[in-house]
């Protein structure tokens, strides 16, 4: 397996004639497998169940939803680390850091089920799950493909979502059926094996980091300072901002998606249905925006994939008792969105600015994307409890991604092959 640093780190069309597609997936078809997944069984595996243990909290401790979503005050404190923990893993690699937080991961899912009515409690141990969490997604694992594959990069990438899906298609039925025989406290200890008796092994035996070799481009390293980094590279500003104003609506409605559902008139175990198709589109989404970036202008991609949600939102918004398909439909599209956002994040980051301070510019992007997360997340709770219902946070979301659209379409080309410089 070859070291991250020792290929090329300016990304250009010339790549693929140094590194056809099938010979790139010959030599890293297993680091594809294991990122899949590995991401599948961190954080990501509560994310999609998440919805269904509102109902229970509030029947057993009484807390609103309100007092629930204040939680996600978590994603601040990972939010500001993001762009340190994206330096750590451009100079130690991934292996140690996925190892070390996804055992952290999965103790925290183990604290999770031991809560008690005590909100500073719940709070605590969320935040815990929150700031290890953050290095089980794509911070950590997209590095490992950005640095194998380029000229099937987006492929690589979109194919790696695939356990996600997998995973997000079986959880959540899983989730519901335990909490409904046994109790919410049960689905905790499920989420805890799964992270630490299957992601566990398989990062431990598939990840490996090389010895790494000095740094022969510093000018490509990011400066840290915001106000700096919005003087001299403003790029990587619109790519965080279309990150963010994606990605926000949706972590908003899919930590209400059961109870939205629900809102609408639909059963609880039809919501609980529609909560494995939301993970299926994810795989769609993911797989088709992998297929359309390594072929067309990646942020025309991103605009499609923001626009697809922007319909879902409308569609729920057609009244309080809208027709089944009408549900399943919006579910759809705004399930696809998320599994392409990610991914064409990731590209573009590694597409505008290379390798070498890709963890780095990419943990900025999550650092704005988890602030714009939290905004919504906690909003969309309070929201509810204000309006009694859910159309002021989808019209809002409607607005979001109409932004995220602008902000997509303001990257302008690709770089020059060649070019002197990192991307501005």
């Amino acid at each position: 397996m070859i070291s991250e640093d020792a290929l090329p780190a300016r990304i250009g069309p010339e790549a693929g004639a140094r590194g056809p597609a099938s010979e790139e997936w010959r030599a890293h078809w297993q680091s594809v497998v294991t990122v899949s997944i590995g991401i599948a069984c961190g954080y990501a595996l509560y994310q999609f169940s998440a919805s269904q243990f509102i109902a229970p909290w509030q029947t057993a401790f009484g807390w609103s939803r309100g007092e629930i979503a204040l939680a996600q005050n978590g994603l601040l404190l990972s939010a500001l680390l993001s762009p340190l923990a994206g330096k750590l893993l451009d100079r130690v690699g991934s292996r140690r850091p996925i190892l070390i937080c996804m055992t952290m991961t999965g103790l925290g899912y183990l604290a999770m089920a031991c809560l008690s009515s005590s909100l500073i409690q719940y709070y605590a141990t969320f935040l815990f799950v929150q700031l290890f969490g953050i290095m089980t997604t794509g911070l950590s694992f997209t590095r490992i493909l950005i640095a194998r594959f380029e000229a099937a990069r987006g492929s690589a990438l979109a194919i790696s979502r695939v356990g996600m899906s997998v995973f997000g298609v079986a959880v959540p039925g899983i989730i519901h059926l335990i909490i409904v025989s046994t109790g919410w406290r049960e689905a905790f200890l499920f989420l805890a094996a799964v992270t630490l008796l299957i992601g566990l092994p398989v990062c431990w035996i598939g990840l490996h980091d090389h010895k790494r070799e000095p740094r022969k481009d510093a000018a490509a390293t990011p400066p840290t300072g915001l106000l700096r980094l919005m003087r001299t590279r403003p790029k990587i500003l619109l790519l965080c901002l279309a990150g963010g104003l994606n990605y926000a609506p949706l972590g908003a409605l899919l930590s209400q998606l059961q109870p939205l559902l629900v809102s609408k008139h639909v059963t609880a175990g039809d919501a609980a249905m529609m909560g494995g198709v939301y993970a299926g589109t994810v795989l769609i989404g993911s797989l088709l925006s992998g297929v359309l970036v390594d072929r067309i202008w990646a942020p025309l991609v991103g605009c499609l994939f923001a626009a697809g949600p922007a319909i879902g939102c409308a569609l729920l918004l057609q009244g309080d008792d809208p027709a089944h398909w009408v549900a399943i439909a919006a579910v759809m599209l705004i399930g696809m969105a998320q599994g392409a956002e990610i991914d064409v994040i990731a590209y573009l980051t590694a597409r505008y600015f290379g390798l070498p301070s890709y963890s780095s510019i990419y943990g900025m992007a999550m650092m704005i994307t988890i602030l714009c997360t939290f905004s919504a997340q906690v909003s969309i709770g309070f929201v509810y409890d204000r309006f009694g219902g859910y159309d002021v946070a989808l019209a809002a979301a409607i607005l979001l991604l109409i932004s995220a659209i602008i902000a997509y379409l303001s990257l302008g080309r690709y770089p020059r092959p060649g070019a002197d410089g990192p991307c501005r």
